[in-house]
């Protein structure tokens, strides 16, 4: 039994896609280390009409295709709330605050409500993953991050 409804939201996105790669390609690739104004859409595109090729398949392939509720049956809300309410206060203070220390509360935030090992364990991760990230996006990639009122 073919899945109708994946069969023509995949037949709908692939014509989405190859829209835009087209169109793309008219406004220019460049090259990777040139790239022009139809780079990333091109190739964001090519990833979309990809993963409709995926879905046509599994949707003609597939006998027995489970309702997309019961793929949420089971999630704690409660948590989902919580992370999507941090990420806001996250976006919303890292002007404020600065990357190193609005970054470390997230990382702990969300190793927090994990709830996998002892809290000492989760603070020194959130720590060791913020300097991480600040050395390859600072140091090595040389992006300009925002700095606290501390300085840094």
């Amino acid at each position: 039994m073919v899945n109708r409804r994946d069969l023509l939201a995949g037949f709908f996105w692939l014509a989405i896609a190859l829209f835009v790669c087209f169109s793309s390609i008219h406004t220019g690739l460049g090259r990777v280390h040139s790239p022009g104004p139809g780079f990333l859409p091109f190739w964001s595109a090519f990833l979309l009409g990809a993963l409709s090729i995926i879905l046509i398949i599994t949707a003609v392939r597939q006998k027995d295709w489970k309702k997309i509720t019961d793929l949420w049956e089971g999630l704690d809300w409660d948590r989902v709330a919580k992370v999507a309410v941090v990420l806001f206060l996250y976006a919303v203070l890292l002007p404020m605050v600065g990357y190193l220390i609005s970054t470390f509360g997230l990382m702990l935030f969300l190793l927090l409500i994990m709830k996998r090992s002892r809290i000492w364990a989760q603070g020194a991760n959130a720590l060791a993953i913020t300097v991480i990230s600040y050395i390859i996006f600072f140091r090595l990639l040389g992006v300009k991050l925002p700095k606290g009122p501390l300085g840094f």
